[in-house]
């Protein structure tokens, strides 16, 4: 019985029957003594509502506060951490992993002549300046050859005024890099362009022939090439040409299979060019838009290893007449010079179309990208700074520059 008189509900509904018994009582009353046409309808509808309407409003109150708290929806694991990566990636863009992939270099070369110009008065600077900037070029595996070229260049641009102020120096570099960078003899007007996103007026299959060295993250690039055109829409087909490293054709397959790429593959010890052969057949026959073959790692002082690349590319073009149309030589940035030594033979046994530059986020020479395009005047395509898909973008020189004297800036 005390539960019931506590209740509020019970209480508040009453109070509005009693409320609603008195109006009755009221009117009746008013009736019988014959007032009940001066009695105004609309006022007595007004009351009942009002009272009705704070009943339920109190009623709603009351269950509302012996409802239990709404639970917080929880996120699973995998989905929060899937959210976490898209928002840490769009946070860290591109520009931003290659300035992180150039920090060494430009500790190397960068950092080291604020150092210098911090220390030095004007006349040591003016003195010293030019003989330091040559010895941190080289240690940066720009090479010495490039090296005198960018230090030749710099010095008949600067006054002897402006040896004292090193931002004045340091911008005079910057635009010497980038015109060696942007200016290679098969670009003149520094467009490099890739060969994956540039095939408008380009009969398909557009055939991109991946060579190189051991251990340069061949295979890997050929794999994340696949992806990113599956990414634009691009039908691709892989030719596992490197037959005999059975690894390399398992490590393709999960590329083939992430970017719906058909795989082209045949026993261990198959004729590379037949695989490159029957790619390029079934690439043309299914109007495929990119044909990719990886081939197998070969070291540049072996002439037999050589010689059968230039055989897949005879092959290549036996079948499609324009094909290859891409020849992308890989490259460890990590081994700086010889990097330079190998696309130079690699050269004279096939014509290099474009070099990609793999790992330059574990290297403080990356002055060899410098070194590449005043030297050989190849292209450089494209540029790989870890691990991931996302790591492997297009080479633009306005953006290794700025990477390269900006790096410590976030």
């Amino acid at each position: 019985m005390d539960d019931l008189l506590n209740n509020p509900l019970i209480i508040y509904s009453g109070i509005t029957i009693l409320a609603l018994l008195a109006l009755n009582v009221f009117t009746l009353i008013k009736c019988r003594k014959g007032k009940a046409k001066q009695e105004s309808l609309p006022a007595k509808d007004s009351i009942r509502n009002s009272l009705i309407e704070l009943t339920n409003q109190k009623s709603n109150d009351y269950f509302d506060k012996q409802q239990s708290p709404k639970k917080k929806l929880s996120v699973p694991a995998d989905v929060a951490k899937e959210v976490s990566d898209k928002k840490s990636f769009e946070v860290h863009s591109w520009f931003q992993r290659l300035k992180g992939g150039l920090r060494k270099t430009h500790h190397q070369i960068i950092q080291n002549l604020d150092e210098f110009f911090l220390s030095k008065d004007d006349k040591a600077a003016r003195a010293e300046a030019l003989e330091l900037l040559f010895e941190l070029l080289v240690q940066a595996d720009v090479g010495v050859r490039t090296s005198e070229l960018l230090v030749d260049r710099v010095k008949s641009r600067l006054g002897a005024s402006d040896y004292s102020d090193s931002q004045v120096f340091k911008n005079v570099l910057r635009e010497e890099i980038f015109k060696i960078l942007s200016n290679t003899k098969d670009n003149p007007k520094g467009t490099l362009e890739s060969p994956l996103q540039s095939l408008a007026n380009k009969k398909i299959p557009h055939v991109v022939l991946m060579v190189g060295v051991n251990g340069v993250g061949k295979t890997t690039t050929t794999g994340k090439l696949a992806y990113k055109a599956h990414l634009r829409g691009q039908k691709v087909v892989i030719g596992a040409a490197d037959t005999f490293r059975a690894a390399a054709v398992e490590q393709l397959a999960i590329w083939a299979n992430r970017s719906h790429a058909e795989m082209i593959r045949l026993k261990e010890g198959s004729d590379p060019a037949s695989v490159a052969f029957e790619t390029i057949k079934r690439a043309t026959d299914n109007s495929a838009s990119i044909c990719l073959i990886d081939t197998a790692g070969r070291l540049q002082n072996r002439q037999d290893l050589m010689q059968e690349l230039a055989k897949i590319a005879r092959v290549i073009s036996k079948e499609n007449p324009d094909a290859p149309h891409e020849v992308l030589l890989v490259l460890d940035a990590t081994t700086g010079q010889n990097a330079l030594q190998q696309a130079r033979i690699f050269k004279e046994v096939i014509q290099i179309t474009g070099l990609v530059l793999t790992k330059l986020d574990g290297t403080a020479k990356g002055g060899i990208a410098i070194a590449i395009a005043a030297e050989l005047g190849v292209p450089i395509r494209y540029l790989g700074v870890g691990e991931s898909v996302e790591d492997l973008e297009p080479f633009e020189a306005h953006d290794f520059v700025n990477a390269l004297f900006d790096s410590d800036k976030s």
